[in-house]
C-alpha cells in the first residue's frame, strides 16, 4: 500500500516519547551530568567531552563542532538518511505505528508497483544465491575461492549465479505467477525475437542495494570468456545509476564513524576491502561520478578518496570530482595505485595496514589533477608550457585559499622553468570574476559584527523564555535583522502559537522548529541556543528578562537608524558633487537625517 504524509500529529507523539538519551546511547557513551548526559562527539573526534543531551527538551549539542538538533536530527546525520526515514526507523524501534495521509489513487498505484518489482528482485536475490551453492553454481564458487572470498563474505553480500541457459529465470518467474512485463520492467528480462529471455547468464550476480536495503538492481560478472567483463541492470523504475552507490547501504554508518569514505570502481574491490576489515568503502556503479552522489556522501562524511585503478578510466573519474569540488564543500583526495593494481589486489597483497597508510598519504584532487596535468606536458616546449599552465591556473579557480593559490602557483613554475610573476600573472587572467569564497559556517564571535551579536542574543533570551514571543510579534520587524541565519530563526519563532503548553515545554517546541528547517547550519545554531546558558539565562527573573529584552530591541533599532542615516549620508554626498546641484532634494534628504536622528536619540 502506497504511504503518503506522515500526520504531523504523530510526528509530535512519535517525538515526545522518545527517550532521546536512550536511543544516542547506541551510538555514544553517556554520563550524567547535573540534569544534562555528556559523552563524546560521534560527529567529530575528541578527547574531552563536549557533546550534551538535554532528556527534559529532546535536545543535543555538541560545543565542540557546534551539531545539535532533535532525535530526528541525530538519526539523519547519524545514519545518513531523509527525514522520513529517520521518523519510520525511529518509529519501527520503538513500536509506535505511523498514520498517512494524502495519498491520490495515481500515487498509490505507482508505489504498489514499485513495491511489487522490489519484492521480484529479492526473489531475484534468492534464486540466484540458491544456484551459486548448486553444481551449477561450481565456476562462479571456484571464483570466490581464488579471491580468498570466504562463506561470511558470500552471505552477507548475498552473492550469487545466473546460469548460462538462455532463459532459466523467466521459466522460474512464470512458475511464481511474476508477469512478463514486470520481469521485463525490472531489468531481469529482455524481449527478443524468440521471445523473453534472461539478462544475466553465465555470470557471477551481486545484488545491488539502496540505502533502505532493497534489492533495486543487479551487477553481474562473466565467468570465463565473454563481453561484457560486466553487465549491470539498465535503469529502471527502481534503479537509476546516477543516484546509487554500491554498498552504500552497509558502509554508512562506518563512513561517519571513521570521518571518511573511500570510493572504488568494481564490485569486487568492496568486497576486497571489506573482508580485509575496511568497511567505510562504496562504489560507482559503471557511470560517472554525479551531482547526487556527491549530495549522498556529503550527508555523511566532508571527507572522500578515491581509490581508482590506476588506468586512463580511473584518472578520468578522479578529476569528475573537480566538477563538484565547490558544490558540496568536500575534502576529495586521491589515492595512487600503482599501475596495474586495482584496490582489492593492493590489499591482498599489502594487507589493511598497507592500504591504510596509502589512504593517509592520498593526495589533495587538486594536487592529483595538476601532477596529472604537468605529466601530460612537455616542459621542453614553449606552447606546450603555455597550455599547461593556462590549464592549471583553471585549475586553481576551484580553491578559495590564497595560501593554496601561492604554492600551486610556484609548483607550474617550479615545473615550467618561469619566475613566479609570470605564472601567478596568467593565472590572475584566468580568473571567473565575481567568484566568493566560501563562507565559514562556524563565525567566530570575535569576528561577528556587533549587530549580529545583538541579533544572537535576542535570540537566546527568546528561546529560553517563550511568554517574550508575543511581544516580539507586536514589536519587532523582521527587516531589523541583517544575518540571514538569524532571520531564518525569527521568522520560525514568530509563526509558533505561544499556548499554555509550548511555554510550559519551551525545548520541545524549539525541537518542533528544528524539524522545519531546510539549513543544518540553521538547525545546529537554534539547538546550540537552547544549550547555551551563559549569563544563567535560564535563572534570570520576569522583571530581568524583561529588561534585557528592552536593550536589546532597542540597540537593533539603533543599529537600524544608524544604517538609514550612513545610506541618506552617502545619498547626500553624491547630489552635492553633481555639476547640476538639486537644493530642493538636499534639503529633503538633510530632513530625512535629521528626524531619523532624532528617533535614534528618543530610543534611550
Amino acid at each position: 500500500m502506497a504511504r503518503g504524509r506522515i500526520r504531523d500529529e504523530d510526528l509530535e507523539a512519535l517525538r515526545d516519547q522518545s527517550d532521546i538519551v536512550d536511543i544516542i546511547s547506541d551510538y555514544v557513551q553517556l554520563k550524567k551530568a547535573g540534569r544534562l548526559y555528556k559523552g563524546l562527539c560521534p560527529f567529530h573526534d575528541e578527547k574531552t567531552p563536549s557533546f550534551m543531551v538535554d532528556p527534559s527538551k529532546q535536545l543535543y549539542h555538541c560545543f565542540g563542532c557546534s551539531e545539535g538538533g532533535n532525535i530526528f536530527s541525530f538519526l539523519k546525520k547519524k545514519e545518513g538518511l531523509e527525514f522520513r526515514e529517520a521518523a519510520e526507523r525511529l518509529a519501527a524501534r520503538t513500536g509506535f505505528t505511523l498514520r498517512y495521509e494524502g495519498v491520490s489513487k495515481e500515487a498509490s498505484e505507482v508505489e504498489d508497483r514499485r513495491a511489487r518489482l522490489y519484492r521480484i528482485n529479492q526473489w531475484a536475490a534468492d534464486v540466484y544465491s540458491v544456484v551459486l551453492t548448486k553444481d551449477a553454481g561450481k565456476v562462479a564458487r571456484d571464483y570466490l575461492t581464488s579471491r580468498d572470498f570466504d562463506d561470511e563474505i558470500i552471505r552477507l553480500f548475498h552473492l550469487g549465479f545466473a546460469p548460462a541457459s538462455y532463459d532459466f529465470l523467466y521459466r522460474q518467474a512464470m512458475r511464481k505467477g511474476i508477469g512478463a512485463s514486470d520481469f521485463v520492467g525490472v531489468g531481469l528480462g529482455i524481449k527478443g525475437e524468440r521471445g523473453i529471455y534472461d539478462r544475466f547468464r553465465g555470470r557471477l550476480i551481486f545484488p545491488i542495494r539502496d540505502l533502505q536495503d532493497r534489492v533495486i538492481a543487479f551487477g553481474g560478472r562473466v565467468i570465463g570468456e565473454g563481453q561484457p567483463k560486466y553487465l549491470n541492470s539498465p535503469e529502471t523504475a527502481l534503479y537509476v545509476k546516477s543516484k546509487h552507490l554500491y554498498n552504500l547501504n552497509l558502509a554508512r554508518r562506518e563512513i561517519v564513524s571513521s570521518g571518511y569514505a573511500i570510493l572504488v570502481e568494481g564490485y569486487t574491490d568492496v568486497i576486497g576491502l571489506w573482508q580485509a576489515g575496511i568497511r567505510n568503502v562504496a562504489a560507482t556503479l559503471g557511470t560517472a561520478l554525479s551531482e547526487e552522489h556527491f549530495r549522498l556522501l556529503s550527508r555523511l562524511t566532508e571527507r572522500v578518496v578515491f581509490a581508482f585503478d590506476a588506468d586512463a578510466a580511473g584518472v578520468s573519474a578522479s578529476e569528475r570530482g573537480l566538477d563538484f569540488y565547490d558544490q558540496f564543500n568536500l575534502d576529495l583526495r586521491v589515492m595512487v595505485m600503482e599501475k596495474g593494481l586495482d584496490p582489492a589486489d593492493f590489499v591482498a597483497s599489502q594487507g589493511k595496514d598497507g592500504f591504510l597508510q596509502k589512504v593517509e598519504s592520498s593526495l589533495p584532487l587538486i594536487d592529483f589533477c595538476l601532477e596529472q596535468l604537468l605529466r601530460e606536458h612537455d616542459a621542453s616546449d614553449a606552447n606546450a608550457r603555455l597550455r599547461a599552465v593556462r590549464k592549471g591556473s583553471q585549475l586553481l579557480g576551484t580553491l578559495d585559499s590564497d595560501i593554496e593559490h601561492e604554492r600551486y602557483i610556484k609548483r607550474m613554475a617550479d615545473w615550467a622553468g618561469s619566475n613566479y610573476d609570470t605564472v601567478h600573472d596568467i593565472y590572475q587572467q584566468s580568473r571567473v570574476p565575481g567568484k566568493s569564497a566560501k563562507s565559514n559556517l562556524a563565525e567566530s564571535n570575535i569576528a561577528m559584527p556587533p549587530q549580529i551579536k545583538v541579533e544572537r542574543e535576542l535570540l537566546r533570551l527568546v528561546v529560553h523564555h517563550l511568554y517574550l514571543l508575543e511581544r516580539l510579534r507586536d514589536e519587532l520587524d523582521t527587516g531589523l535583522f541583517i544575518d540571514q541565519v538569524n532571520r531564518s530563526i525569527l521568522q520560525a519563532l514568530l509563526e509558533v502559537q505561544p499556548d499554555g503548553d509550548s511555554l510550559k515545554n519551551g525545548g520541545r517546541t524549539i525541537s518542533r522548529l528544528i524539524e522545519k528547517m531546510e539549513s543544518e547550519q540553521v538547525r545546529n545554531f537554534l539547538a546550540g541556543l537552547i544549550f547555551d546558558k551563559s549569563g544563567n539565562v535560564d535563572n534570570i527573573d520576569r522583571d530581568g528578562v524583561d529588561s534585557i529584552y528592552v536593550d536589546l530591541l532597542t540597540s537593533l533599532k539603533e543599529f537600524y537608524f544608524e544604517r538609514q542615516i550612513r545610506r541618506l549620508k552617502k545619498d547626500l554626498e553624491g547630489l552635492s558633487s553633481t555639476p547640476q546641484r538639486d537644493h530642493k532634494r538636499e534639503g529633503e534628504v538633510t530632513e530625512e537625517i535629521c528626524a531619523l536622528e532624532r528617533l535614534k536619540r528618543e530610543l534611550r
